[in-house]
């Protein structure tokens, strides 16, 4: 009924509609992508984009629309209202301002049904500049560098593209993982002929909250370090079944002998994905390095790990939280090069693409996606710190 709803509301209100891209890379290359399926159980399959440097003069024709299902949009808007009632633990929630008052005037239902009125009134259409197999940039020595990127809880592999493709356009392989374990906001697998959906979990905060988080950043971890074995046999020109839609269109072998796995292989990750990252390293030598923005440690709580790979730890001011700094410092006992870094511009979720969906600075500020800073700026100056942190491993 919800979809029903918001495409009815979305036919009537599309005069207000605009559609808009994101911004352009800025580095000396065009982004390509390739997304990937594999067949089977999201315990035994992956799912995740691929974005790699193109030729400057690439032409982008046809870029990918953001959310492009109406289904993903409510099903964004599900995942927020679920948030709003079962707030995690150790996660901030004082920038937003709107949240408070969200169970006291709402329902569930009526909280989904004003925020799909506001997203057809208020929200903008977005396309993603990258262009789907499109040739790739020659690479020289043993192959482009690559970041496998975990996604935060509510995510997908394309809800965080500008991190990703800016990132890519600097001359990086950059993964985006879609985790299917319940922590994104609707996600899919095909075991057989037919595609199944994976819709939010909800989390309530409890006594179980725990053991469910624990379980799903596990499954996390795995799907990482699932991702980085198929990017191997992609490399050695292994075949493999890819049984996304467009799948025709994805040919992999254009990436055979273009990826340096061997020395330049690092992982990154924004708040859940923070702490996914920081486990998946700890479990595989060939990682180089790790990226881990806003990490949100709770699931990794009691667990022991041992961060032993050169890390790097950038935290907005309003998410630093004894908590989540006190598990990574627990686990990196015997690591001398950790880096704790506080960004003082930008909230939590500044660096995702949802800000630019709503461009109204009441909107943002309520909704949780700005403070003082405008998100457009804080992710130019995020992707500096993620590119000074990078190149200075790669030179």
């Amino acid at each position: 009924p919800s979809l029903g709803r918001y495409c009815f509301v979305k036919m009537i209100f599309n005069i207000f509609g605009r559609k808009s891209s994101l911004p352009p890379p800025t580095g000396p290359f065009q982004v390509g992508y390739l997304d990937v399926m594999t067949p089977g159980s999201p315990d035994t399959s992956s799912l995740f984009r691929i974005h790699y440097p193109a030729p400057a003069y690439t032409c982008i024709s046809s870029p990918p629309v953001w959310a492009k299902e109406e289904r993903e949009k409510v099903d964004m808007l599900r995942f927020m209202q679920k948030m709003a009632w079962d707030w995690p633990s150790w996660a901030n929630k004082s920038e937003f301002l709107l949240q408070p008052y969200a169970k006291k005037l709402f329902s569930p239902s009526a909280f989904i049904n004003i925020n799909i009125l506001g997203w057809s009134l208020f929200g903008t259409d977005l396309t993603i500049p990258i262009q789907a197999a499109a040739p790739l940039e020659p690479h020289t020595g043993s192959g482009w560098p690559v970041v496998v990127f975990s996604h935060g809880m509510g995510c997908n592999r394309f809800t965080m593209s500008q991190l990703c493709y800016q990132l890519a356009s600097m001359g990086v392989v950059v993964v985006s993982v879609e985790h299917r374990e319940g922590s994104g906001f609707c996600t899919q697998f095909r075991d057989g002929e037919k595609m199944e959906e994976i819709p939010h979990l909800r989390v309530p905060v409890d006594e179980h909250e725990y053991e469910v988080r624990n379980r799903q950043v596990n499954h996390r971890s795995d799907e990482v370090l699932r991702a980085i074995d198929i990017l191997d046999k992609i490399n050695a020109g292994e075949t493999l079944s890819n049984v996304i839609a467009d799948h025709d269109c994805m040919d992999l072998s254009m990436l055979q002998s273009s990826m340096d796995l061997t020395s330049h292989l690092y992982l990154m990750g924004h708040s859940f994905g923070g702490a996914t990252v920081l486990l998946a390293s700890s479990l595989d030598t060939r990682v180089k390095a790790v990226l881990a923005l806003d990490p949100w440690m709770f699931p990794l709580a009691l667990q022991k790990f041992t961060i032993d790979k050169p890390t790097q730890v950038v935290n907005t001011v309003q998410f630093v939280n004894k908590n989540n700094l006190r598990v990574i410092e627990e686990a990196s006992k015997v690591n001398t090069d950790i880096k704790f870094e506080v960004y003082q511009n930008g909230v939590h979720l500044s660096v995702t693409d949802i800000p630019c969906v709503f461009t109204q600075t009441s909107l943002r500020k309520g909704l949780g996606f700005m403070n003082k800073v405008m998100p457009e700026t804080v992710m130019v100056e995020t992707n500096k710190i993620v590119w000074d942190w990078l190149k200075n491993l790669i030179v």
